[in-house]
């Protein structure tokens, strides 16, 4: 209760208006998953105060006694670290707390630290340092074990009864005598997300996650994988819509320049409906096609470069980016090049080893990276190291020379866009995101314009394209709308006028369109479809930590993850759902 009063506490803004009421019911909600929790947290002292009524010396009454000690500081910092971080990291990831905070922590700290904003670091060793203050204090001072008195059967006796309420605490870890077990969805009551959220234990969530990493063929095992993938191909079938003229380019092996933008979105693009800010971004869709209806595949960088490079799409529970044996499999959009005698480079101006990024990068092909220690100390002095218009600038200081004959695939991905943004340059906007995104959108439009000017321009492809879901505005519930991306293909090897593109397309087939483009096969890439293909299904899967969906020309269904409830679509769009998730993981499994 305490723990859920901090959540509500720290994360007033969200939580405004719920109420007594409200809060009562995700006290009252909740309270099972925390029983369970519970016992977990008891099994281990419960077990040592057995072991020490069984005991005459007063010697290793004080041993089980200073173990019992050390056990249960250990579970109040485990218990204040959940809470906190939990508490911290809602506000910017929108779900509870799972194994994607450690993922990012032990790939790089700082990077993780930078994501929860100075704030939010100062706001979580604040709780952090109260909670395990307050649990250890209370917890060593009921610690003090003394011997049992009496003849050895009255000690047995003794240890027997703690062993057999130790051995009762099975009931609440299983969550009763039901036929489900106890799991994430026991904890949903209301068909408003954050009072569910608030009534999840951390702790729980977090452990259930952990154990969600392995075993993913039997996840989401829904049907047979032959049912599966009929009613998959089945959905895809009646998603074949008006063929998409193609473009045509200059030349067979243009250079290609493929810009992924942090959490950029629908809604910062007037021509998408949304407000002011992308303005560039927008001129240079005027200038070469631009997709309406794009989505975004996942919530989080670690998910969409696969989505993107490998035409691999975001997982809810776990990142394929954890497991670097995995990530070799996967097919590469850059390595398809390569083959084609394309030179590779990858721009980015932070850590390259956060989320196992260079892993992933280096066995998709890209043998020369440029990252945050390729830039002065002076220039990588923000939380995420070089600022946008930096890594622009070096990515333009390399264009080759009109007399270099090799075509070149070139990588930029922008990160200033991304909290706690801090960019160097202050625009009309005083909302800080809003400031950010114009600063990206900036220096994108000036890169632009500048290679605009380069001899090598009409052989030049530039592809754009966010890496994830929306973070502006907060106000977006629907899953729909989170995921709207714009999809810009522009450049000066463009023979095609401006063109407005209305169907629905994946971020997962860029790979396959982009190959498609230059001729090339993309059977390799099972998720990917090249939009131009009058064959390719219109039609979009996308995920976030608790929710997946599909989107089609004539509607959008999600399923809670978490919960197995259904929040959007119809009957058949719930199947193509489920039926995606099992063969994605089984797919996942498999690599």
């Amino acid at each position: 209760m305490i723990a859920k009063c901090a959540f509500v506490l720290v994360n007033a803004s969200v939580y405004k208006g719920i109420g007594f009421d409200g809060f009562a019911a995700v006290v009252w909600h909740g309270l099972p998953m925390d029983f369970s929790m519970a016992g977990y947290l008891t099994l281990l002292p419960g077990l040592l105060l057995a072991a020490s009524g069984a005991v005459a010396s007063l010697r290793w009454v004080r041993t089980f006694s200073i173990i019992l000690k050390c056990v249960l500081v250990v579970e109040a910092l485990v218990i204040a670290l959940a809470v906190s971080a939990d508490a911290m990291l809602y506000p910017y990831w929108g779900f509870k707390l799972d194994t994607t905070p450690l993922f990012y922590f032990m790939s790089s700290p700082e990077a993780a630290m930078a994501s929860g904003g100075t704030g939010g670091g100062l706001a979580m060793t604040s709780i952090l340092f109260a909670l395990f203050t307050a649990l250890l204090l209370m917890w060593t001072k009921f610690v003090p074990l003394v011997p049992v008195k009496g003849a050895p059967m009255e000690r047995v006796r003794v240890a027997a009864v703690m062993l057999l309420c130790t051995g009762a605490l099975f009931l609440p870890i299983r969550g009763g005598l039901t036929v489900s077990t106890m799991n994430l969805s026991r904890a949903y009551f209301s068909s408003d997300t954050r009072m569910n959220h608030a009534a999840v234990n951390p702790l729980f969530s977090f452990m259930y996650s952990a154990s969600h990493q392995s075993g993913f063929d039997s996840q989401f095992d829904y049907f047979t994988l032959d049912r599966a993938a009929d009613i998959l191909s089945g959905s895809e079938r009646a998603c074949i819509g008006d063929t998409i003229a193609a473009p045509v380019l200059s030349t067979t092996r243009p250079d290609i320049y493929l810009v992924i933008l942090e959490s950029f979105s629908a809604h910062l693009m007037p021509s998408l409906g949304g407000s002011p800010v992308a303005m560039r971004l927008d001129s240079i869709a005027e200038d070469g096609m631009l997709f309406t209806r794009c989505y975004a595949s996942s919530f989080r960088t670690d998910r969409a470069l696969p989505a993107i490079l490998s035409g691999y799409p975001g997982q809810p529970t776990t990142s394929i980016m954890k497991f670097v044996g995995k990530t070799d499999r996967l097919p590469s959009l850059p390595r398809s090049l390569d083959a084609e005698g394309y030179a590779l480079s990858y721009y980015y101006g932070g850590d390259i080893n956060f989320t196992s990024m260079n892993a992933y990068l280096m066995s998709a092909g890209f043998d020369r990276i440029i990252c945050d220690r390729d830039f002065p100390v002076a220039e990588r002095m923000s939380k995420w190291g070089a600022p946008d218009h930096l890594v622009f600038d070096r990515a333009l200081s390399d264009v080759p020379a009109s007399s270099d004959t090799v075509p070149v695939f070139t990588v930029i991905q922008t990160s200033s866009s991304h909290e706690p943004f801090d960019v160097p340059w202050q625009s009309e906007f005083s909302d800080p995101r809003l400031n950010a995104f114009a600063y990206a959108d900036k220096a994108l439009g000036q890169w632009y314009d500048a290679m605009s000017r380069t001899p090598r321009w009409d052989r030049s492809l530039v592809v754009i394209i966010p890496d994830h879901y929306a973070v502006w505005p907060d106000t977006l519930v629907s899953q729909e709308s989170r995921h709207h991306v714009p999809l810009v293909i522009a450049g000066g090897a463009l023979r095609l006028g401006p063109a407005r593109v209305d169907a629905v397309v994946a971020q997962t087939d860029i790979a396959a369109t982009v190959l498609g483009m230059l001729g090339l096969s993309a059977a390799e890439f099972p998720f990917s479809h090249n939009v131009f293909d009058p064959s390719a299904p219109h039609m979009a899967f996308f995920s976030d930590a608790e929710h997946a969906s599909v989107a089609t020309p004539a509607s959008v269904a999600t399923l809670n993850v978490s919960s197995g409830l259904p929040e959007e679509g119809d009957s058949l769009g719930l199947e193509t759902v489920k039926a995606y998730l099992q063969i994605l993981y089984n797919d996942l499994q498999q690599r």
